[in-house]
């Protein structure tokens, strides 16, 4: 089973957020997008099989990512020596 795990901006009255969230659940706040993107991905090598979507401010897809065993989609069809993959 894959988790999903996503980090996503929002607006709030006090604060300008990105969160890192695993489905409807907030796990941290932060203030720059960068702290958040290297939280979730903490989050989802650790969890095993993982995706990751990193959205922009306008809530549109910047890039999925795929943490733990992946399936190649061309080349020689050995997986990356990570175990990760993006999808942009």
């Amino acid at each position: 089973m894959c988790t999903s795990y996503s980090v996503v901006f929002r607006f709030s009255p006090d604060s300008l957020t990105w969160l890192v969230s695993r489905g409807p659940t907030a796990l941290s706040r932060h203030c720059r997008k960068r702290d958040a993107v290297r939280e979730a991905a903490r989050l989802a090598r650790a969890s095993g099989r993982a995706k990751l979507t990193v959205e922009r401010v306008d809530g549109s897809v910047q890039c999925v990512r795929h943490y733990g065993r992946t399936i190649p989609r061309d080349g020689d069809g050995r997986a990356p020596a990570d175990g990760d993959s993006v999808t942009v």
